[in-house]
């Protein structure tokens, strides 16, 4: 284990674990349709362009999100201040899904663990100067791509995963959320299996 995710690791511990979790908003991409909502993509999916937002028992607002900490894109967190509604004149929108099927039953819900779920590649890095290979060695990449929450009663997984209609073109490393809310779908898309390692918090 690194330096560096041994802090994620204890950040993640710090702020998330023994909380119950009060409201939960998503940041999305405003299309400004005809108040037509794209997120919930199926009963036990929601995929959404940019942050899970967490109101949490004792007041903070955990904002988790896809970002660079790693690698671009891993599942990464940070703390706010406030839910920036005045986004909404930049070109997104907070919306309030605490009522939502998927989310009422987690409501008031503790979280007991997190497992972070890894994804490596490994690969090669070339060096050019004047269109010749000056340099050229094996890179490994290492991004936490899942995190496993678990609830008192219930299981749900965020991803940066994008599920695209045409689902051979599915991206795994994306600038994109997905939630899952059932152990069906997270089997469906492999998240635990293809998972290089994990680390249960």
């Amino acid at each position: 284990m690194t330096e560096k995710e041994s802090k994620y690791y204890d950040r993640i511990k710090s702020e998330l674990i023994g909380q119950k979790v009060c409201e939960v908003y998503y940041e999305e991409v405003n299309w400004e349709t005809d108040d037509s909502e794209f997120w919930e993509f199926s009963t036990d999916i929601h995929s959404v362009d940019m942050n899970v937002i967490f109101r949490l028992e004792n007041g903070k607002l955990i904002q988790i999100m896809w970002d660079s900490e790693f690698y671009s894109y891993g599942v990464g967190f940070t703390i706010i201040d406030k839910l920036e509604k005045e986004k909404e004149k930049e070109g997104f929108k907070i919306l309030n899904v605490s009522e939502s099927e998927n989310w009422k039953k987690l409501i008031g819900e503790k979280i007991s663990g997190i497992g972070i779920l890894w994804d490596i590649s490994e690969g090669i890095t070339t060096e050019y100067k004047n269109d010749r290979v000056v340099k050229s060695e094996k890179a490994i990449t290492k991004l936490p791509q899942t995190w496993e929450l678990s609830f008192d009663k219930n299981k749900i997984w965020i991803a940066t995963l994008e599920i695209k209609e045409d689902e051979s073109d599915n991206y795994y490393w994306a600038d994109h959320l997905t939630i899952l809310f059932s152990n069906e779908a997270q089997e469906k898309y492999k998240l635990c299996e293809n998972a290089s390692s994990q680390h249960y918090i």
